[in-house]
């Protein structure tokens, strides 16, 4: 290609990651906010991470329509082909992610509609499982932003911890519901806000997983993220002999 074409392209390329960026960090603050809502009972901070989520849709639809006007034009090859392949993957498991969000500001309403009081151990998982999904999507997106493959399985293999967490919340519904059956149907709503926030952290694994493609050009989608770490940590020069 001429001079001016690679420009072109870099620049459109440029913009359709610059997009991702901006819609993962509006999907990290839709989560944040749905989260914010649940525990301050904000029917107005609900209704509003469920309008945003229109947002969250539009930047999916023009990052698509983007990525293909980018192939059609350019039709790129190698690596430039396989970055425009996963940011443009990365924007549907974002657009996913807002999903799930919405999910739990609709719960929110519910609570508040219902005045559903409050069980402070189910809060306190809660919150547990919200910070880790949001701060392992934040990594994610910084790996994609610095084309930081290593980094990008890091935080791939730190969604065993929101499994974890996941796990525990539920036993603790568990055993709460033998002493207080009278809960259920509380437990039941808050046990779908677990599971939303367990999806966004294999979201991001996902993205994580679009990473290494990108970088390293291997398909990695199927590979377990405790192998890749492990792949990693063999990969690192020893250190010096003692």
């Amino acid at each position: 290609m001429s001079d001016h074409t690679v420009r072109a392209y870099d620049a459109e390329v440029d913009q359709l990651r610059l997009l991702v960026l901006r819609m993962g960090g509006l999907v990290c603050d839709q989560v944040t906010q749905a989260r914010n809502a649940l525990r301050e009972r904000n029917d107005e901070l609900a209704q509003l991470v469920i309008r945003r989520e229109a947002d969250v849709n539009r930047m999916d639809t023009d990052g698509e329509e983007m990525a293909f006007q980018i192939i059609a034009r350019r039709q790129p090859l190698a690596s430039d082909l396989r970055t425009v392949l996963s940011l443009m993957k990365s924007l549907t498991d974002l657009e996913r992610c807002g999903d799930e969000a919405k999910k739990i500001a609709k719960t929110a309403r519910k609570l508040i509609v219902d005045e559903v009081d409050r069980v402070p151990e189910f809060g306190r998982a809660v919150d547990r499982m919200s910070e880790l999904a949001v701060r392992i999507l934040k990594g994610v997106l910084e790996a994609l932003d610095g084309f930081d493959a290593e980094k990008a399985i890091r935080m791939a293999n730190e969604d065993r911890h929101i499994n974890w967490e996941y796990k525990q919340a539920l036993r603790l519904i568990h055993e709460y519901l033998g002493k207080d059956p009278s809960r259920i149907e509380h437990a039941a709503e808050v046990v779908l806000v677990l599971k939303a926030l367990e999806r966004v952290g294999d979201h991001a694994k996902n993205i994580a997983k679009y990473v290494v493609f990108l970088v390293q050009g291997r398909d990695v989608r199927h590979v377990k993220a405790k192998a890749l770490a492990s792949e990693l940590e063999r990969a690192k020069p020893a250190g010096p002999e003692s």
